[in-house]
């Protein structure tokens, strides 16, 4: 038996010195996301569908036509000021500095709570969460923002937690209005872990005391122009996001029950166990040489209220997406509820023998992902490497006169506008020119105005697509005009 035990800590090596990795933890947080943002640049000119979502709505207003608050549009606007107007490198830099928060704010919160293997642990189990580790690096807005702003919800009780009240209360406020104004669903996260906290003795006396008022006053003073705002176009903010839960998914349907969203609360199911479930498999799995298991870190309190703030959101949102009758939940839509996924499997499953090889595989999926994402845009086809560009210069050759680009699809009326510097981007004009990928003849577009009338003939373009596949891709545009308001209205005397 002392010659098995000695073998095994021979092949662990020494005790892991969680305080020295702890200290190297902002350094590699900010190298990480530097070279990220080079590689985004170096992979493409043009944007892919959630990054091209903001040409043409970052002017200064409270409420936007994506069904968002506005809050990530205005951090794109600022990036697009500093960057003189470069997209590319204005949403990568919004994205994936808002990704460094995350992993910042998630590693400072678990070793606020529970001390410095808390912190790597909680940074190592976010190497296990497909939409932190994967999507966030290559897709995704206004969610990055919002996880963000519920892990600083969690980071700002910590601060509250170590004593230093009038800060935290301020950062409490300063998350919660930053949630707000970024993803209406974050809501199902802040009532959450305030309920989470009324329920749990410890944190409702040092949460719900007088400066609570605080962060109230931050909150309303945020919102309220919003929610102002939003009085003149009732709904209008989150009706889109709704449409997009009552969408059915067909391989659920033999489950669609009249009235009840049975279907949904399987595709909630679903969504959970890819968004945490191999983040918490693995961590599981870690844990298998530890005998004894070591305790949970941390307070108990604290690990209580995190687990209920996750088990009211879902259970709420399941409520909603049962009496709703809503079919579909995609994996985005958890993200405030699970965005502390992290910290609490950090909290709850600390590991001794098996932390080496947890963070040695959360550093190989660390590397693996990005790399995976360059081999995709190099060698594959994704939408941001379509040969937009040739799409431009032929427009343009056609007829200088700026025009509204508008297409049947978001992202390529937006690249092409962008390489123009014509409206939706920047501007605005009478003539109008349709743009659309594929062979056939021209769709339909919500966007077209009825009164449009044609000028010239459709052109075809056909050039390769910007990277090493070799293939081939076809766009098609037609210019129209659009007689202006005033002649609309006057005509007919």
């Amino acid at each position: 038996m002392f010659r098995r035990k000695f073998d095994l800590a021979w092949l662990d090596g020494a005790p892991i010195k969680w305080s020295k990795l702890a200290k190297r933890v902002p350094a590699a947080i900010v190298v990480y996301i530097t070279a990220l943002i080079l590689l985004r640049l170096s992979l493409s000119r043009f944007m892919e569908i959630d990054e091209a979502q903001f040409v043409g709505e970052v002017y200064l207003a409270w409420n936007y036509g994506n069904s968002h608050p506005p809050l990530y549009n205005w951090l794109v606007r600022l990036a697009l000021e500093i960057t003189q107007w470069n997209w590319v490198f204005s949403v990568a830099l919004v994205r994936l500095s808002l990704l460094g928060l995350y992993h910042w704010l998630c590693f400072d919160a678990a070793r606020r709570l529970a001390g410095d293997r808390a912190g790597i642990l909680a940074i190592t189990a976010s190497a296990f969460l497909p939409q932190i580790v994967w999507m966030s690096i290559q897709t995704t807005a206004h969610t990055i923002l919002v996880m963000v702003a519920a892990i600083g919800i969690v980071h700002a009780f910590a601060i509250i937690r170590a004593g230093r009240g009038a800060v935290g209360f301020a950062w409490f406020g300063f998350w919660a209005a930053a949630g707000a104004l970024a993803k209406y669903n974050f809501f199902i996260f802040l009532v959450s872990f305030l309920i989470a906290a009324a329920l749990t003795p410890g944190i409702r006396r040092q949460l719900f005391r007088r400066q609570i008022w605080l962060s109230a006053a931050i909150f309303v003073v945020s919102f309220a122009p919003v929610v102002i705002a939003s009085l003149r176009a009732p709904l209008s903010a989150t009706a889109g996001r709704m449409e997009k839960l009552a969408s059915s998914i067909d391989y659920l349907l033999v489950f669609d029950v009249p009235h009840l969203g049975i279907d949904g609360l399987l595709s909630l199911g679903m969504s959970t166990a890819l968004w945490a479930g191999p983040a918490l498999v693995i961590f599981i799995i870690g844990r298998t040489r530890d005998h004894p298991r070591p305790a949970p870190d941390g307070d108990a309190e604290v690990r209580v209220l995190l687990l209920r703030t996750v088990l009211i959101g879902l259970a709420a949102f399941a409520t909603l997406v049962l009496a709703g009758d809503y079919h579909s939940v995609a994996e985005r839509y958890m993200a405030s509820i699970l965005a502390p996924t992290a910290i609490l499997l950090a909290l709850y499953l600390p590991q001794v023998l098996g932390a080496r090889n947890l963070l040695a595989i959360a550093g190989f999926v660390y590397i693996l992902a990005p790399v995976a994402v360059a081999y995709i845009a190099l060698f594959e086809t994704p939408r941001f490497t379509f040969p937009l560009d040739a799409v431009a210069l032929s427009i343009r050759a056609q007829d200088p006169t700026p025009a509204r680009i508008i297409s049947n699809r978001q992202d390529d009326a937006a690249n092409v506008a962008v390489q123009l510097h014509w409206p939706p981007e920047q501007g605005s004009a009478k003539d109008v020119v349709l743009v659309w990928h594929g062979d056939e003849s021209a769709p339909h577009s919500a966007d077209l105005p009825a009164d449009a009338m044609l000028l010239g003939p459709a052109v075809r373009v056909t050039a390769p697509v910007r990277n090493f596949s070799g293939q081939l891709r076809t766009f098609n545009f037609q210019r129209y005009s659009v007689a202006p308001q005033t002649q609309v209205r006057n005509s007919g005397g």
